[in-house]
């Protein structure tokens, strides 16, 4: 299905300017290496994932893939003999245009920035509208979620809840004199990902020690243990384990829930110069609400700083969690002391929160569920009656 989640990112390999060399056909129809590395930029840009070299291939082929199943849809689709009209397209674009916070025109523009002529999108869009076309001739009503399906899937949304995660990267150093070098450079501020290409031994090291979302059986209960003690952004002292020592940096934990609603803060934030802060020490404590807060903000504080809006509690430091775990707080709470600034909250409410999505969208995701199902199904029937090479 179409990914609307288009966000600017420039990429880090070059666009070929010619024609390149034929790497697959389907039915004779040729396809480029040129088609292949621009749709591989494109597949990025929609995901807003930062590219490396090591990444690309990985990319190249998974665009070849798309593109060939693409070639494959249009040739089922002329079957039927449906047609997508430029305008069709063009409404497409503006979807994507204003799902994104864009002005008319400017997809255009994004995508060039990043080495991806308009051309491409249009081609992706055109395709999966004549492609929706051909799974809703197979459609039927027995596609159309049940109430015992709905219930069946609230159910495996709260066991999904009840899940502890962690997105954690690691470094994993053969000696102890090294981890502790290693330690000290991470908190002496050297970039995780340089320090990573410079110690670490684990496989990781070729995505910047990144292992991603993981349970608490991947490591041992000691270091699961101390994962759990992390605030998100810490980093873990060495920890020993039987293949040498691993550093963990925990960037972002998934508590477990058995509610299907959450409690969360809404905070407003501000950070002023520490002069300053001094300064204007009787205007900040005699702040009165959230209002007051964030008009003060707007007149002395760091622009770049000023925020408002929900948080979970357990995202927080647990010193600051503390501070502000008592009833809305109206007065300004802080400093807290920074290099560069002093930082000062305000609790301004306490929301709950659905965690859980309403009936009507779940009934939605289980009939897409079952419309991706007959996408794969009628493209693997169709892939039969289709010659596909790929060069070597």
């Amino acid at each position: 299905m179409l990914k609307y989640g288009l966000i600017l990112l420039m990429l880090l390999f070059g666009y070929t300017a010619q024609a390149g060399q034929i790497v697959a056909t389907v039915n004779d129809e040729p396809i480029s290496s040129f088609d292949v590395e621009a749709r591989a930029k494109l597949i990025a840009v929609q995901r807003a994932e930062y590219l490396n070299n090591k990444r690309k291939a990985q990319y190249i082929k998974e665009a070849l893939d798309l593109i060939i199943d693409e070639k494959v849809k249009n040739i089922e689709a002329k079957k039927y003999g449906f047609t997508v009209s430029d305008a069709d397209v063009a409404q497409a674009i503006a979807h994507l245009e204003k799902q994104n916070n864009l002005k008319p025109g400017e997809m255009k523009t994004m995508l060039a920035k990043n080495g991806v002529p308009i051309e491409v999108l249009q081609n992706q869009l055109k395709t999966d509208l004549l492609w929706l076309q051909v799974i809703q001739k197979q459609y039927d009503a027995g596609m159309t979620a049940l109430p015992a399906e709905i219930e069946k899937k609230k159910q495996e949304l709260r066991a999904k809840l009840r899940e502890e995660e962690f997105y954690v990267f690691e470094i994993l150093i053969s000696g102890k004199k090294e981890a502790e070098q290693c330690y000290k450079e991470l908190r002496s501020g050297t970039p995780f990902d340089q320090v990573v290409a410079k110690y670490s031994k684990a496989p990781t090291k070729d995505v910047g020690g990144e292992v991603g979302w993981i349970k608490p059986g991947h490591y041992s209960k000691e270091i699961t243990a101390v994962l759990r003690q992390l605030n998100i952004g810490d980093l873990s002292a060495p920890l020993k384990t039987k293949n040498g020592y691993l550093i963990l940096l925990l960037q972002e934990k998934k508590t477990p829930l058995y509610s299907d609603s959450v409690t969360l803060w809404e905070l407003a934030q501000m950070a002023m110069p520490t002069k300053e802060a001094v300064q204007f020490e009787k205007e900040l404590t005699a702040l009165n609400g959230c209002e007051s807060f964030l008009n003060f903000a707007d007149t002395h504080a760091i622009k770049e700083s000023v925020k408002s809006g929900l948080v979970a509690p357990d995202q927080l430091p647990n010193e600051l969690k503390e501070i502000l775990s008592e009833e809305p707080v109206k007065t300004a709470i802080g400093p807290v002391r920074t290099q560069d600034a002093d930082v000062f909250f305000m609790k301004c409410a306490i929301r709950t929160k659905k965690v859980l999505p309403d009936d009507d969208i779940i009934k939605a995701q289980i009939e897409n569920d079952k419309m991706e199902a007959l996408s794969d199904k009628l493209l693997r029937n169709a892939k039969r009656f289709v010659v596909i090479e790929r060069k070597k």
